[in-house]
């Protein structure tokens, strides 16, 4: 039986304890993030699966032959693997977190930390390098795969100290966090697995089959506004002309007004609502 010294003691020990800072919850949202196998195994076959669509893909194009080649953009076609990499580092975006609330982990997170606030801030801190890495080495190997079957094929190709290239590959790698940013905050908000990776999947493809179907004044005055347009502005627009594409300084502001709505909302929707 615990005498009144000892629990005195105990208490005393307890709140003289250091308290938890970010730097700690950084690191515990650290290991849960790369003990889980799932996060080897969708980031591993986001970068296998997108270069190997490039691949087979740029196979097929350098079999057409020459007059089929007239308008052929290297750049582009050496990044359509990218259909792949957006879609399962959205998809991922949505796992670091959505998972958590399905195992009970974030009732046990909070409790622990029970500054919401850091948990969010410390999942985002983790999620953003993370993606942008695997953006960086999935967009490098597309278009260095690409770029190499399109010479062997005797078609034009590209060379990374070409501006044009520089610029499309690079700011793709870059903005590869956009959508599993936008992924965790809906998987926050909607504490859904499902339901999050459909919002987010929603957001990044269905604009791009609707878009034929609107006049050019919708894909100029409304599609343009969406968080896709946005990127596609950033990296795109100076080599391919399409009504969506905005300036590059109006695509900025696009990405970042949408990606500080999501995180705001989640933000408060983690602080505010029950865990």
């Amino acid at each position: 039986m615990m005498t009144t010294e000892t629990m005195t003691s105990t208490a005393t020990v307890v709140s003289d304890a250091p308290a938890a800072g970010f730097r700690d919850t950084l690191a515990s949202e650290w290991i849960k993030l790369t003990t889980l196998r799932s996060t080897y195994i969708t980031l591993g076959l986001g970068v296998t699966l997108s270069i190997a669509m490039t691949a087979l893909v740029s196979l097929a194009v350098g079999s057409i032959d020459d007059e089929s080649v007239a308008g052929f953009g290297p750049i582009m076609w050496s990044l359509v693997g990218n259909l792949f990499a957006l879609t399962i580092s959205a998809v991922f975006g949505v796992m670091a977190v959505s998972g958590e609330y399905s195992s009970g982990m974030t009732q046990l997170t909070l409790t622990a930390t029970p500054k919401r606030g850091r948990v969010f801030w410390a999942k985002l801190a983790l999620l953003t390098p993370v993606t942008l890495v695997f953006g960086l080495v999935t967009v490098l190997g597309m278009f260095f795969v690409g770029q190499a079957v399109f010479g062997a094929s005797g078609l034009p190709n590209a060379d990374l100290g070409d501006p044009d290239a520089q610029l499309t590959v690079l700011g793709t790698a870059a903005l590869m966090p956009v959508f599993p940013v936008i992924g965790m905050a809906l998987g926050v908000i909607l504490r859904n697995t499902a339901g999050a990776i459909t919002s987010v999947l929603a957001l990044l493809w269905l604009p791009a089959f609707l878009v034929g179907f609107f006049p050019p004044w919708w894909q100029a005055n409304v599609f343009s506004l969406l968080p896709g347009a946005g990127v596609d502005s950033l990296v795109l627009s100076h080599i391919n002309d399409e009504p969506m594409y905005s300036d590059p300084a109006i695509g900025a502001a696009i990405v970042i007004t949408w990606v500080a709505a999501f995180i705001g909302a989640a933000y408060v929707s983690l602080v505010r609502r029950d865990a």
